[in-house]
């Protein structure tokens, strides 16, 4: 991948990300706004999220027939309208339907960059150009939650959103300078295939974990904006955006993904090692106050990242042909599991308290550490 389509690619997927979660630091000041239930408010992140579980698949098969470029440009540019509108600053429910029409457009924004990155530069470059993808997905979300957080308090959140809205004008011209992208196998992808590949064990457990590491992601990186309102009602946009500086550990992570993957010696062991530090940040999440927050969260993003990162890039490693049809159910799990995880834990958490919110996500991830155990080391 030449260097003008890769500064292209990651800047695309950082404005890509950051429209995304810009909304998630938000969240209690949308509740007080608008006098909505926090399950409600959620529904702004879940909107978005349902669409990414549910297009993938469609948008892999597309990718196998059309230019990955034209569906970049045409994605981007609803999605740029989109938000022009949102920072109009409409109601709820005008609101809500915006950002699932943003959630159409992300899948195939999301897919085409992750194809694009993956089949540029022939196999042996696919797992360094992932993690690439991946470091500039983590910087995208820390951006539009931090960013967002920030423009917030100094002016409102109609101007946070302007923001996005012209940096998103920019990638839908940054688009249109993209070279030709790398052309996958082409031909009909029958419904077949897919559970073919889906029911080989290297892959069904790959994809079951992917589910699992994002529901507990999501459902925390939501819902912790709301318990640190609860524990400070005086709390500022600023100092909750900033929670997650944290997360910024993850473009270290993914980029060292490969060191990691020798330190530890192999896939299964990296992933596992992963499992073990994602269980002990989320425990950390359950220790009292904001403060020790900011702390949880690094070691809570690290342990992801080294999932996320060694994950999507071996079973990308492992598919020399498919990459589009693979893509599309990588990121499907991974975001079925975010859409219901911004979601369903909510319930838990009004009615229960946070120390349950977090014991019932400490038991999915303890699942989620056998699965990485479980992990074959080929397609077999």
């Amino acid at each position: 991948m030449g260097s003008r389509n890769l500064s292209i690619v990651v800047y695309c997927t950082v404005i890509g990300f950051a429209v995304l979660y810009a909304t998630q630091p938000l969240l209690p000041l949308f509740a007080q706004e608008w006098d909505r239930s926090i399950d409600d408010i959620a529904l702004l992140t879940t909107a978005t999220m349902i669409p990414l579980a549910l297009g993938p698949l469609l948008y892999g098969y597309v990718l196998e027939h059309v230019s990955t470029k034209h569906m970049l440009t045409a994605a981007f540019s609803v999605l740029t309208l989109a938000q022009f509108a949102l920072a109009t600053g409409p109601d709820y429910p005008l609101f809500l339907a915006l950002r699932t029409l943003q959630g159409l457009m992300l899948p195939a924004i999301f897919t085409a960059l992750m194809t694009y990155s993956s089949a540029a530069g022939g196999q042996h470059k696919t797992r360094k150009n992932i993690t690439i993808y991946i470091a500039a997905t983590i910087l995208g979300g820390y951006c539009g939650r931090a960013i967002s957080g920030l423009l917030t308090d100094l002016f409102d959140w109609q101007s946070a959103f302007l923001f996005w809205a012209v940096a998103a004008l920019l990638a839908t011209w940054a688009t249109t300078r993209l070279a030709s992208d790398p052309r996958l196998r082409l031909g009909r992808v029958k419904l077949v295939e897919i559970r073919a590949l889906a029911r080989r064990p290297v892959y069904a457990e790959g994809l079951a974990s992917a589910f699992l590491l994002f529901f507990v992601f999501a459902a925390m990186l939501n819902f912790l904006p709301f318990h640190m309102r609860d524990n400070d009602p005086g709390i500022s946009q600023s100092e909750i955006a900033l929670v997650y500086t944290g997360y910024l550990v993850g473009i270290a992570i993914s980029l060292a993904s490969l060191r990691l993957i020798r330190l530890f010696g192999g896939e299964r062991r990296t992933l596992v090692v992963g499992s073990l530090v994602y269980l002990a940040g989320t425990a950390a999440f359950a220790l009292p106050g904001n403060h020790l927050a900011y702390l949880s969260m690094l070691v809570f993003a690290a342990g992801m990242f080294t999932l996320h990162s060694v994950l999507s890039a071996f079973l990308n490693h492992l598919e020399t042909e498919r990459k589009g049809l693979i893509n599309g159910l990588y990121v499907s799990s991974y975001y079925t599991g975010g859409a219901l995880g911004s979601y369903l834990p909510g319930f838990l958490y009004q009615a229960h308290g946070w120390s349950l919110f977090v014991l019932f996500l400490l038991a999915l991830l303890t699942l989620l550490t056998l699965l990485s155990w479980l992990l074959r080391h080929s397609g077999e």
